[in-house]
């Protein structure tokens, strides 16, 4: 057992072995050490810790944020792409554009002139948009290309 202590102190830790009295004084505040059941692999703890100090940092941007943007999420099929965006007042999404091309997904006419982006998983055929409001969720699936045929043969006119 002595051989393993010292082994270990051979090889330091630079986590408890950083003078963290000085990092807290440069960045104004206590620095939380994770709780001991969730070190080393579980770091979920700092989720929480950067939303607070953002909160504390700049009270008002989370609320402008979520004026601005709004919450979606990207599914993936075997053939498909799925993104539900979540925009709970149905006026504001009667005047949101939804714009699409083979990567990326667009809405523009959010609050404020603002828009907003999202890189698609996959590439899409966007031709094969639908698109459904109900229930404050627009919901668009969209088929993904077409990985067995990549090329498309042109016509050239002479």
């Amino acid at each position: 057992m002595n051989k393993s202590k010292s082994s270990n102190s051979s090889h330091p830790n630079p986590y408890f072995d950083m003078n963290w009295k000085q990092f807290e004084q440069f960045f104004g505040g206590k620095i939380p050490f994770p709780p001991a059941s969730s070190f080393p692999g579980d770091l979920s703890w700092v989720e929480g810790y950067i939303k607070d100090i953002m909160k504390q940092a700049m009270p008002q941007a989370e609320v402008k944020s979520l004026k601005h943007h709004y919450h979606m999420e990207v599914f993936e099929t075997h053939k498909n792409v799925i993104v539900k965006v979540h925009i709970p007042d149905q006026a504001q999404a009667r005047k949101a554009r939804v714009l699409l091309n083979v990567s990326t997904l667009r809405l523009e006419g959010l609050p404020q002139e603002k828009t907003q982006t999202v890189r698609l998983p996959s590439l899409i055929s966007p031709a094969t948009c639908k698109a459904v409001y109900r229930n404050g969720i627009l919901q668009l699936h969209m088929r993904k290309q077409s990985a067995e045929h990549p090329f498309y043969e042109i016509d050239v006119r002479f």
